[in-house]
């Protein structure tokens, strides 16, 4: 059975053990920062269905977001589809530094870099659901 490579975090001059940071749980991280951007709608999946992109469920949003490590060094992917009528690549930066800054913050870590990758582009939820009118007779 092949085992995930975990990340070793260095602290302090005399070990008094280890700690390992499975992948999971940074791309969990990863999420939860690309969620508080503005302008996301949502976590896509990394191949698009027929040409469409498919927006995961909270429940499966980690596979949204793909790791590397490289020197001991985070290289991260994320999958996203952003609101469409804003600016793609203010949304973009927004996303890279979003999710550097709370991956090395929680980790100590640090992230070589963040690929962002547009699957495509919709409405948000706010602005597709439209208010049932009464009309009266």
């Amino acid at each position: 059975m092949s085992r995930t490579p975990a990340i070793p975090l260095q602290n302090g001059a005399r070990p008094l053990g280890k700690i390992e940071v499975l992948p999971n749980a940074i791309h969990t991280i990863a999420v939860q920062a690309i969620s508080e951007c503005y302008g996301v709608v949502g976590i896509a999946a990394p191949r698009l269905h027929y040409g469409y992109p498919v927006i995961l469920s909270p429940e499966h949003q980690n596979q949204g977001v793909q790791m590397r490590l490289i020197n001991d060094q985070i290289v991260l992917d994320v999958y996203v589809v952003l609101e469409y009528g804003l600016r793609i690549s203010e949304i973009g930066h927004n996303i890279m530094s979003g999710v550097r800054f709370l991956v090395e913050k929680m980790l100590g870590v640090p992230v070589v870099r963040v690929n962002v990758n547009v699957q495509g582009l919709s409405h948000s939820a706010a602005q597709t659901s439209v208010p049932e009118r009464k009309i009266a007779p």
